[in-house]
C-alpha cells in the first residue's frame, strides 16, 4: 500500500513518507486495512522491527483527525517509554489541525505528576496509579497504545498490565495492542476485544541455527565453521562477523560475562578498526569517563570503548549507557555484550545476535534454569539492522545436546501467554485497588470483575478461590473490612496502601516498622540503620543485590557498631549488598568506594536512590497515618539523604539549590550548618568554598536566603 493511499491528512503522509518510506510494511498495511485509521481495536501481533512503531504513530494521528482527545501509550519499561517519547516527540514538527503535544511520566510513584498533551507516554504500573486515583484526564483518552503485550505472561509486570487494560476497556475507546509474535495472539486479541493483525514478515529475513564443535548449523539447511579460538565460541562467533564488516551483539546471562566477554574480544576487534572509527571510539571513551563515576567499572568500560567493544547491564549509570548505544547505533562499536534486559528494551539491532548461553539463574529454584522460547525469540529479534542489513543472524552457542536445542528453540513455537495473576501477591494487591475503587463492592462483584481479567478468562471458577483468599489475607492485615457482612471497603490503612503503590504486605510491615521505632527511640538517637534496614528489604526495593563471601565481615561490622540505630535485631547474614551500599550512600561514601568495597555500581546506586526515596516518603505517609510525628520527621530527614547521599548534620544544606553532597560537605567545614549560614555568606566566600563561578554562587546565597 502507498502512504498517498492514507486517509490521512497529507502532512502526516509526508512525514511517514520521510520517517519510513513511501510504501507501507506489511503489518502496516493489514493495519490499517483492518481499520485502524477508522478507530478499529487492533491486536499487532508482529515480529521485531516490522513497524509497530508507525503503526502507533498512524492511530495518534487518525485519533487526533477524527476529533479525538488524548492518546496513552504504554509500556513494560520506564527506558522504553522514554525511548519511544523520544520518538513521539518528532510528531509535533507536523502541521496538522490538531496538532500531536507529546509527555511523558515515569517518575516517583507516590507523586502526583502533571501530564499535559495529548500523547502520554508512561509505564504500565503509572497508568494503573491514576486509575486507583481516578485521575481526571483518563476520561479522555480515545485511545490506548499497549506495547509489549507478550509481556502479560511475566510474573513480576504481567499482572499489572493485565489489570490496567481490563479496566480501561470502555465502549468507544480504541484499543491498538502491541506484540511479539506469541502463539495465542487470537485469544488474546478476543479477551481485549480487538481483531487481531498476525504477520511473520519482517524486513530483514533472519536465520536462526546452533554452534555446536566449531560448526554452525542454520535453519535452512546451511552450514558454515567458525575459527575457534581460545576467546570462547561466543566471541568467535562475533569476530567472524566483524571481519565481514558486520556488527554483533553477544547476549550472556550474568553481568559478570558481559565485561568477560567484551574483554575476550577487544584486542581482535581493535586490529579490525578503521581511522574513523578508532577517532569516534576514542570521543566516546573520553565522553564515559567525563560523565561518569570514577570507578573502575566506568574506566574499564571507556578502555574497552577505546577498542570497538563495550558491554551493557543495569549496573550501568545513564550517562555510560547513552554513550554505548549511540556508538552501537552508528555502527562504531562493532560488538555489544549484554545481559537480557537490553532485549526487552531500547532498539539496538545487528547483523548477527549470539546468545552464549539459554539457562539463566531461577531464584525460585535455587539454580540455572532453561530460558523460554519466547524469550529466546526476542533476541533473535534484534538480528539484522532494517535499511543496513540483507539478512540476520541468530546463533545459540551450545555445550551439548545441539540437535535437541535447534528443535526446542530455533524449530520451536513460542509458549502461549498465560496470565499470571492469581498468584498470591499479585491478587492481593490488585484486589485491594478494587475494592479501593469500589467501596461496598460484593464479593460477588469482585468475583465478576476478575473474571474480565485473561486469569478469570483462562481459568474459568478457579479464580473465585484464589480472589477469596486474597480478600482473607487483606481483611487479616487490616487492608479490608466487611460492612454487613456481604459487602467489602478498604480501611484508611488499605485506602493508604493502594494510594501509595505499595503491596498489602510492605505497608503492614511498615506500619509494625514505624510503631518499633515510636517505641524505641532513645533520647536523641537515630534509627538510621533499622530504618534503612526495613526499606532494603521490602519487596519493593530494587535492586536486591545478596552477600557475596567476602561481603559477611562488612556486613556483621555494619551490624555490631551500629547496634544504637536499631529497632529490632537485625542478623548480619539478613543485610543484603543493597543495604551496605545503601547505608554507605548516606553515609558520604563516594560512588567508586561502594562500587569497590561492596560491588554496587553506579547504575544499581542510582536506582536504590530512586527506590529508598520513593520507600522512605511512603513510610513516613504510615507514620503519619499511625500518628507518629517523630518517626515521620526522622523519615523525612532520612529521605532528604538518600536523595543526597549525605549525613544528617549537612542535609539543611543541600536543600540549598545547586548544593549537592560535595559541596554541602565543603560549606560545613566552613562552617556553615543552616540555611542562614549561607545567605549571611559574602558570594566570594561561597564561591571560593564551592569552588563555583560568582553567578553560581549569587544563585545559591539566593536560594539560601529564601
Amino acid at each position: 500500500m502507498n502512504v498517498d493511499e492514507l486517509n490521512l491528512p497529507e502532512a502526516a503522509r509526508r512525514y511517514i513518507t520521510g520517517y519510513a518510506s513511501d510504501t507501507l510494511y506489511p503489518p502496516q498495511e493489514q493495519a490499517v486495512r483492518a481499520g485502524l485509521l477508522e478507530g478499529a481495536s487492533l491486536m499487532v501481533s508482529a515480529p521485531t522491527a516490522s513497524g509497530k512503531t508507525l503503526v502507533a504513530m498512524m492511530a495518534v494521528m487518525a485519533m487526533l483527525e477524527r476529533g479525538g482527545r488524548r492518546a496513552a501509550y504504554l509500556s513494560p519499561l520506564r527506558a522504553l517509554a522514554a525511548e519511544k517519547h523520544s520518538e513521539f516527540r518528532e510528531l509535533q514538527r507536523i502541521p496538522l489541525e490538531n496538532p500531536v503535544r507529546a509527555s511523558v511520566s515515569t517518575g516517583d510513584l507516590s507523586s502526583r505528576d502533571r501530564l499535559s498533551g495529548n500523547l502520554l507516554s508512561m509505564t504500565n504500573e503509572r497508568m494503573d496509579l491514576a486509575l486507583r486515583r481516578d485521575e481526571g484526564w483518563l476520561d479522555e483518552v480515545d485511545l490506548v497504545i499497549a506495547d509489549e503485550v507478550h509481556l502479560m505472561g511475566d510474573p513480576v509486570r504481567g499482572p499489572t498490565l493485565e489489570m490496567v487494560l481490563t479496566r480501561l476497556r470502555r465502549e468507544g475507546r480504541q484499543f491498538v495492542g502491541l506484540s511479539a509474535t506469541i502463539t495465542n495472539a487470537a485469544q488474546l486479541a478476543r479477551w481485549m476485544g480487538c481483531r487481531l493483525v498476525s504477520s511473520l514478515w519482517r524486513p530483514v529475513p533472519l536465520t536462526e541455527g546452533v554452534c555446536f564443535g566449531g560448526t554452525v548449523t542454520m535453519d535452512d539447511g546451511s552450514a558454515f565453521e567458525v575459527a575457534r579460538s581460545s576467546r570462547g565460541a561466543a566471541v568467535d562467533l562475533a569476530l567472524q562477523s566483524i571481519r565481514g564488516g558486520d556488527q554483533a551483539l553477544l547476549f550472556v546471562n550474568t553481568r559478570r560475562g558481559a565485561p568477560s566477554q567484551a574483554t575476550r574480544a577487544s584486542k581482535a576487534v581493535s586490529g579490525m578498526l578503521k581511522p574513523s572509527d578508532a577517532k569516534r571510539l576514542e570521543a566516546t571513551s573520553s565522553r564515559i569517563l567525563r560523565d561518569g563515576e570514577n570507578t573502575e567499572m566506568t574506566k574499564t568500560l571507556a578502555s574497552l570503548v577505546r577498542q570497538g567493544v563495550a558491554f551493557h547491564h543495569a549496573g550501568l549509570e545513564q550517562s555510560s549507557r547513552r554513550a554505548i548505544e549511540d556508538g552501537f547505533r552508528r555502527g562504531y562499536i562493532k560488538m555489544l555484550a549484554a545481559t537480557p534486559t537490553l532485549a526487552a528494551g531500547v532498539n539496538l539491532p545487528a547483523r548477527r545476535v549470539i546468545i552464549s548461553d539459554i539457562t539463566r539463574y531461577d531464584g525460585r529454584y535455587g539454580r540455572n534454569m532453561p530460558i523460554s522460547v519466547l524469550e529466546y525469540k526476542q533476541f533473535c529479534g534484534r538480528a539484522g539492522r532494517p535499511q543496513y542489513d540483507d539478512a540476520g543472524e541468530a546463533i545459540i552457542v551450545a555445550r551439548g545436546n545441539a540437535d535437541e536445542i535447534m528443535d526446542e528453540y530455533v524449530r520451536g513455537t513460542p509458549e502461549p501467554i498465560e496470565s499470571a495473576i492469581s498468584g498470591p501477591g499479585p491478587l492481593s494487591v490488585h484486589t485491594l485497588s478494587v475494592v479501593v475503587s469500589e467501596p461496598g463492592i460484593t464479593a460477588e462483584g469482585i468475583h465478576e470483575f476478575f473474571g474480565r481479567t485473561l486469569g478469570g478468562w483462562q481459568q474459568g471458577e478457579s479464580i473465585r478461590m484464589d480472589v477469596d483468599r486474597a480478600l482473607d489475607t487483606l481483611e487479616e492485615l487490616g487492608m479490608t473490612d466487611t460492612l454487613d457482612g456481604s459487602r467489602w471497603a478498604a480501611t484508611r490503612l488499605g485506602e493508604l496502601t493502594s494510594r501509595l503503590y505499595l503491596t498489602p504486605g510492605t505497608a503492614h510491615r511498615f506500619l509494625e516498622v514505624v510503631n518499633g521505632a515510636a517505641s524505641g527511640k532513645r533520647a536523641g538517637g537515630r534509627l538510621t540503620l533499622g530504618l534503612l534496614h526495613a526499606i532494603a528489604s521490602c519487596e519493593e526495593f530494587m535492586p536486591v543485590l545478596g552477600l557475596r563471601q567476602k561481603d559477611y565481615e562488612a556486613a556483621y561490622n555494619l551490624v555490631s557498631t551500629r547496634e544504637s540505630e536499631m529497632i529490632s535485631y537485625i542478623d548480619p547474614g539478613g543485610v543484603s549488598r543493597s543495604l551496605l551500599g545503601l547505608y554507605g550512600w548516606v553515609s558520604e561514601e563516594s560512588e567508586a568506594d561502594i562500587s569497590e568495597r561492596y560491588g554496587v555500581e553506579s547504575g544499581d546506586t542510582r536506582r536504590m536512590v530512586e527506590s529508598g526515596r520513593w520507600l522512605a516518603r511512603c513510610m513516613a505517609e504510615i507514620a503519619r497515618y499511625a500518628r507518629l510525628p517523630g518517626v515521620r520527621a526522622e523519615l523525612d530527614v532520612l529521605r532528604s539523604r538518600i536523595v543526597h547521599g549525605v549525613k544528617e548534620e549537612i542535609v539543611p544544606l543541600v536543600s540549598i539549590r545547586g548544593v549537592g553532597r560535595v559541596r554541602g560537605r565543603a560549606l560545613y567545614r566552613a562552617g556553615a550548618r543552616s540555611t542562614a549560614d549561607v545567605a549571611a555568606m559574602p558570594v566570594s566566600g561561597i564561591a571560593e568554598i564551592c569552588r563555583v563561578g560568582r553567578t553560581t554562587a549569587e544563585k545559591m546565597k539566593a536560594g539560601a536566603a529564601r
